[in-house]
């Protein structure tokens, strides 16, 4: 949960201020080496002081920092060669006193040796691509994540580049667009005549896209790389400590408010071309009519009076940052339109915003024409630089209230995948339900805690509340579920647990005492933990629903991203309960509830063995094997593959067909449909077993006595 707390240890911070102030703050104007050397100490200083479970910074530690970076740079073992671990391994106890005295050699002596590497094999590539294949040889490509090797020589350097670029050259061939509908019996000739005539075309096309790939690599700023360094550091204290550099908080706080300031259009990278694939609706581009899908802009310049830069060949994200900019500014662009046309534009830039986050809502009619709110919550959004922009307990308070007027009979809040926000709002958000009681507790264990509580003196709905979660539903999304369970408030549906992120960040940036011009980004930083009204911290354990829905409770291919499976997750532990809790329903009433649920899945037979079925055939084809480099065997083990998602397309066809089946409903969109909520809408219908379980119970809600 990205998180901004107002009160944090004002006198350890006085104390970081007061060392960065007497000495850096009077330093000339920073060099690069400079700048990573005071990123450096800074953020180990403030983990030093701050961090809730300081690690030691021993040998130990720089060992792991060793190999892990050598991972983040090349995790397919394609660049690094086993002779440059020996090469480099007398840093590899080094990196613990580099990290407490702000050193950056061991980041620059890799980063060096990385760039050769990448020269070379990008030669080694090109000359691989200037002779054929022979597509008759029995040979593995080995695909997946498993332990891969470094090389021990050259020759098994290029060796591992050849097959991969064999295997590219197959995946070519089997994904041109002429064999997509041709039988399998014509397929295999028509595979045959391609492998053995046209083989030179296919591998051209591979040339153009190892040539992009490397072209991607070298034009990353040292500043990208030095922020992947540090980033393997600061994990090791804990999974959510990050650094951002400036352009990654710049993404940040985009991401967590949904709002930035630029001209509405959506841009990718088309071999160092910026190209236009959306014009969002309502932006200064779609505004103005001159820009359409497809276009090129190969020249910025930030307002009308400065010149023009060349953005061709640069870093995407370094393109969209100069065309953003604030509200009401205007910038210029030089456009290539699809006929080859040149033309400039000037767009005035405006607030652009991203409405797939925001909190939105319908109303489901059940055959007895009662009605029923379905919101749906991604995030708990806020924008942190003002505290006045948008805010998911705003929004969410609105749709509450008109759903109130519709005279629903009952909410469901959908909040799968919800990664979490901002602490003041769920909090908030906690309180429309809850009133004004306390909602968690923040501190360590056998000390002082802090209790917080919503603000709402009156509930905003008193009636059925359903919560619906799954394995992704992380931190604030834990919180609201964690409170709505422990004052038997509603019942919560979905997967076994909850995420189980129990931890909460402030964001620090690292200019806050240092009198610089440059910005050196931010630290997001872990600062303590929470626990829920009944003592038990949601860390690892995540919540538990009430109703575990039979397909959330099959084998989960996605169990392993989860906090209790990360590098150096915090551990479990729990407080004292907030005494005297009051419940909003009996014990015996939500077990009824929770019975009639588990007794309606049980009959749904049909459901569960489409269900099962669709994991076998997933499981089938695991993400970890070899691949046979071999014409004829890659041939006929593509076709399995076809066949298997052919058959899980109609699986999944007749789940969905069963799962709208299951409760007969019909939708209606409160206020006016935008092109976002039209695309929801149809994707409800897809995902309605669930949703249809959920109103079941809040009819329950209704139905039971108390």
């Amino acid at each position: 949960m990205n998180l901004k707390i107002k009160k944090l240890n004002d006198i350890k911070y006085i104390i970081i201020g007061l060392f960065f102030f007497f000495s850096l703050s009077f330093c000339s104007p920073l060099g690069e080496q400079e700048k990573h050397s005071i990123i450096l100490k800074s953020i180990y200083k403030t983990l030093y002081f701050l961090h809730p479970t300081p690690i030691s910074i021993d040998n130990d530690f720089s060992q792991k920092v060793y190999d892990n970076f050598f991972e983040k740079l090349d995790n397919q073992k394609r660049f690094f060669l086993q002779k440059d671990l020996e090469d480099l391994s007398l840093y590899r106890e080094k990196i613990d006193d580099f990290w407490i005295h702000g050193d950056p050699t061991f980041f620059n002596v890799i980063m060096k040796r990385f760039f050769i590497r990448v020269k070379e094999a990008e030669y080694i590539c090109f000359q691989i691509l200037k002779k054929s294949f022979d597509f008759n040889k029995k040979e593995t490509y080995i695909l997946g994540k498993q332990k891969f090797s470094y090389p021990k020589n050259q020759k098994e350097w290029i060796e591992k580049w050849r097959k991969y670029l064999k295997y590219m050259t197959l995946l070519e061939i089997i994904t041109s667009t002429k064999q997509k509908e041709i039988t399998s019996t014509k397929q295999k000739e028509i595979w045959k005549h391609a492998f053995f005539n046209e083989k030179k075309r296919y591998r051209k096309k591979v040339e153009e896209y190892i040539q992009e790939y490397f072209r991607k690599i070298k034009i990353k700023k040292e500043s990208d790389w030095f922020s992947i360094y540090v980033n393997v550091i600061t994990s090791q204290y804990d999974p959510h400590t990050n650094y951002f550099s400036p352009k990654e908080k710049e993404i940040f706080d985009l991401n967590i408010s949904g709002q930035t300031e630029g001209i509405g259009v959506e841009l990718q990278d088309d071999k160092g071309f910026p190209t236009v694939v959306k014009l969002i609706s309502g932006g200064p581009a779609w505004k103005n009519k001159k820009i359409e899908i497809g276009d090129r802009i190969i020249r910025v310049a930030t307002n009308v009076n400065s010149e023009s830069k060349n953005i061709v060949g640069m870093l995407l994200e370094n393109s969209i940052r100069l065309i953003r900019g604030k509200k009401g500014s205007e910038v210029k662009l030089t456009i290539q339109k699809k006929n080859g046309s040149i033309e400039e534009v000037i767009l005035t830039r405006d607030v652009i915003e991203k409405k797939e986050i925001f909190a939105k809502s319908v109303i489901i009619l059940d055959k007895n024409k009662n009605k029923y709110g379905l919101i749906c919550l991604p995030e708990f959004y806020f924008n942190p630089e003002n505290k006045n922009g948008r805010n998911a307990a705003r929004d969410m308070k609105k749709i509450i209230q008109e759903l109130k007027k519709e005279n629903i009979k009952g909410i469901l809040i959908d909040i799968r995948n919800n990664g979490g926000g901002s602490l003041d709002a769920v909090i908030e958000i906690s309180g429309f339900f809850l009133g004004k009681v306390p909602i968690l507790q923040i501190g360590k264990p056998n000390k002082k805690k802090k209790i917080l509580k919503s603000h709402e003196n009156k509930i905003l709905w008193t009636g059925p509340l359903v919560i619906l979660v799954n394995e992704f539903s992380a931190s604030a999304s834990e919180i609201l579920a964690a409170a709505i369970k422990d004052y038997k408030r509603g019942i919560i549906v979905g997967s076994d647990q909850t995420y189980g992120k129990g931890t909460i960040q402030t964001i620090y940036p690292l200019n806050r005492f240092l009198h610089f011009n440059e910005k050196l980004g931010a630290l997001k930083l872990t600062i303590n933990k929470f626990y829920r009204v009944n003592g038990s911290s949601t860390q690892l354990k995540g919540v538990n629903s009430d109703i575990v829905l039979p397909r959330k409770n099959t084998k989960n291919k996605f169990l392993k991203f989860m906090e209790k499976n990360q590098t150096n997750s915090m551990k479990w532990d729990y407080t004292d309960p907030i005494p005297s809790i009051r419940y909003y329903y009996k014990n015996l009433y939500i077990e009824n509830i929770k019975h009639k649920s588990i007794k309606r899945l049980k009959k749904n037979k049909d459901f569960i063995t489409i269900y099962k079925t669709m994991q076998s055939l997933e499981n089938q084809f695991p993400n970890e094997k070899k691949i046979s480099l071999n014409w004829k065997e890659f041939f006929y083990e593509n076709l399995k593959i076809k066949k298997r998602n052919e058959n899980l397309k109609k699986l999944k066809n007749n789940l969905n067909t069963f799962g709208t089946k299951t409760f007969p409903i019909f939708y209606r969109i409160l206020s006016k449909e935008s092109e976002k909520q039209k695309e929801w809408k149809k994707n409800l219908y897809s995902d309605f077993y669930d949703v249809s379980e959920c109103i079941n119970i809040l009819r329950d809600f209704n139905e039971i006595p108390q």
